[in-house]
């Protein structure tokens, strides 16, 4: 065995070992108050369960968390939440089982309110920085809530720094694709680079509801605001001064040829906003240009100025717009180690496919930016 595949056998007897190291978790039965019907009651248990989709923890069975809890001479899941010294100490001494997703849901009025937190097991003791509580108007909303709250509740306290991407502020006349494909594109770069980031679909859906779609201009206090409804660390918002794609006719004169060809062009800057104090703790500026005649003809035949504007974005903002959010400061210590080495061959190939300095007359390329 070379010394290559050494590695590759050691690096998956290590991730097997984390594999299987996981924590055992138990979803409780939540307790039902107010009128709550038990068919509603049994949904529920069933949506926690299902929503569990953590690589961190393993899920026991019911009848494991009922034979657990025999064990300790409890009898429903709401004697979980106010357990007695003997009680806890008792429960720390039964193995199988690491923390409890413990969980109550109410009536109130004409909606429902849900509080679910996490027990550990090993100490009998309701982490009280790990609750979530939700109040929606009826089941099916508190089932197209509960993956995003369980993802926090089952997050360790390294993992919650999240971040939001907010609709970008766009400055010109540009086409109404622009501020979905910039934010997608932003979202999934910034993925591949090992951050965590809340949502796109769920930051616009909680901002909508609470009458703040129009982010282009606030204040400190306001991003504050944004970040407690969020529930993020940081925020991310591009500012777009500059969106075109030039339609440059050219004539060969030793040859009679003549045509047209594109070059695309994207400027402006990303900001990145504390969620505690509303203050910029970075700007990162970008001012591309990019001549289309490094795409093969073959690709780009019936190509119309639309799918040369999709095509700068998907370029220029994992190339270019994102590597230099990462060396942010901001950034610094939420950039996995050995990202970059990882990528390096990724970013060698697309180096390829976009070259520093585009194919042609470079003399014309500078006449047409003045």
């Amino acid at each position: 065995m070379n010394l290559k595949k050494l590695f590759a056998a050691f690096a998956c007897v290590v991730l097997s070992a984390g594999i299987f190291a996981a924590d055992k978790l138990a979803v409780a039965e939540p307790v039902g108050k107010g009128g709550v019907a038990a068919s509603d009651i049994e949904a529920f248990w069933s949506i926690l369960e299902s929503s569990i989709q953590s690589d961190e923890y393993t899920l026991i069975s019911r009848s494991a968390l009922k034979q657990m809890m025999t064990e300790i001479g409890l009898t429903t899941s709401s004697d979980l939440v106010n357990l007695n010294s003997t009680q806890k100490a008792r429960l720390g001494g039964v193995e199988g089982v690491k923390f409890i997703l413990v969980s109550e849901i109410s009536k109130f009025g004409t909606r429902l309110n849900c509080t679910m937190r996490i027990l550990d097991a090993t100490t009998g003791e309701i982490d009280q920085a790990r609750t979530a509580n939700l109040r929606v108007k009826d089941l099916d909303e508190l089932a197209d809530q509960i993956e995003a709250a369980l993802e926090k509740l089952l997050s360790d306290d390294k993992s919650l720094h999240r971040s939001a991407i907010l609709a970008p502020v766009i400055k010109v006349r540009a086409p109404g694709y622009l501020a979905d494909d910039f934010n997608v594109r932003l979202e999934n770069a910034m993925l591949e680079n090992g951050l965590r980031l809340q949502n796109l679909q769920s930051v616009a859906k909680i901002l909508k509801k609470n009458d703040m779609d129009d982010l282009s201009e606030l204040e400190p206090k306001m991003y504050v605001k944004v970040g407690k409804l969020l529930e993020v660390e940081l925020l991310i918002q591009a500012t777009i001064t500059r969106f075109e794609i030039e339609k440059i006719s050219y004539n060969v004169a030793e040859t009679g040829a003549s045509g047209f060809r594109y070059i695309g062009n994207l400027e402006g800057s990303v900001r990145i906003i504390s969620a505690q104090t509303g203050e910029t703790l970075g700007s990162v500026p970008f001012d591309e240009r990019v001549d289309f005649r490094s795409i093969p003809i073959s690709t780009r035949r019936d190509w119309v100025a639309d799918d040369y504007g999709k095509y700068l974005i998907r370029t220029i903002i994992p190339q270019k717009v994102v590597p230099g959010i990462m060396k942010s400061p901001a950034f610094k210590d939420k950039n996995p180690p050995k990202a970059a080495e990882e990528k390096k061959p990724a970013e060698d190939k697309a180096a390829a496919a976009f070259p520093e300095k585009p194919a042609g007359d470079t003399k014309e390329l500078e006449s047409v930016r003045e």
